[in-house]
């Protein structure tokens, strides 16, 4: 009987690497650890087989890096924001996430493919469904987000600011906002700076990021809470906005990793650290940031 587990245990093994989608692999390699776990209990080592979940779950991870490289493609879940990602003029993919992580594929051997969501709240659920490897869209850690997945090292320092129109004399300060309506995305770090606020109401009824900084500009709104660089970018594109008030410390933008894949993530901050010292990551911020 085990000789059978055995001989099956590596059949999973094989089939993990051969597979085409990913989440199909990582659905066997996890019937691998269980099988594995049996095992283990019918060689009389119940607390070896307890702790084969921890053991496992490390194995497993190394063996889905091992995967992706098979397969060839690591996938970006993204969201078009600010320079972040984008499209350029000739339709092709662009943004200092998009090729952060386009060299971080190289690296590892795949080619980047991207996932684009239609919403902003659809990044951490896709991800969790195994619909993708990474996050990458100028995403703020958050502590709150950190239950639903991991986060790499910070690759690019933010904070959130109220932005209203330059010709509204009557918002200058946040002291000015006090019994005022501020609209921002829910979900994101901007909402959760605004909870922190008191005497404050909160519109989320606009779900597309982008469509905040415009509405301010054309005088549909009076007042939204983005991130720094979206306020930055929105002066240079619409010349009638103004930077009110700072309502956060300084925080990060980080990419966001699935909590089973430890050893991807290890690797990207790896990759982090390594571009930071050979100068990579100050030519790319420099690209697109100065």
């Amino acid at each position: 009987m085990v000789n059978l587990f055995l001989l099956i245990l590596v059949i999973f093994a094989l089939l993990t690497l051969e597979l085409k989608n990913l989440l199909s692999s990582v659905i066997v390699l996890g019937a691998f650890s269980l099988l594995l776990s049996l095992v283990l209990y019918y060689l009389h080592a119940p607390d070896v087989a307890v702790t084969e979940a921890a053991i496992g779950s490390a194995f497993a991870t190394i063996i889905f890096i091992v995967a992706i490289k098979k397969q060839g493609i690591l996938i970006m879940i993204t969201f078009p924001h600010s320079r972040f990602f984008y499209y350029n003029q000739l339709g092709k993919p662009a943004g200092f996430d998009y090729d952060i992580l386009s060299l971080f594929a190289q690296k590892l051997g795949v080619d980047l493919e991207v996932q684009e969501v239609k919403r902003w709240e659809e990044l951490i659920p896709r991800l969790k469904a195994g619909k993708g490897d990474i996050i990458g869209a100028g995403m703020t850690y958050l502590v709150e987000r950190e239950k639903e997945m991991s986060f790499s090292e910070g690759y690019f320092p933010t904070r959130v600011v109220l932005v209203s129109h330059l010709k509204n004399k009557e918002l200058n300060t946040i002291a000015d906002v006090r019994e005022k309506t501020v609209f921002t995305v829910a979900g994101t770090s901007c909402y959760l700076a605004l909870k922190t606020l008191s005497r404050v109401k909160i519109d989320t009824s606009i779900t597309d990021p982008n469509a905040l900084l415009k509405s301010v500009s054309e005088g549909k709104i009076d007042i939204v809470a983005v991130d720094y660089i979206e306020a930055i970018d929105g002066q240079i594109k619409y010349g009638n906005l103004k930077i009110i008030a700072t309502i956060s410390d300084i925080q990060d933008y980080a990419f966001g990793i699935a909590k089973n894949k430890e050893e991807l993530l290890s690797e990207l901050n790896d990759f982090l650290r390594e571009i930071k010292q050979d100068g990579t990551y100050q030519k790319l911020y420099d690209k697109y940031f100065h």
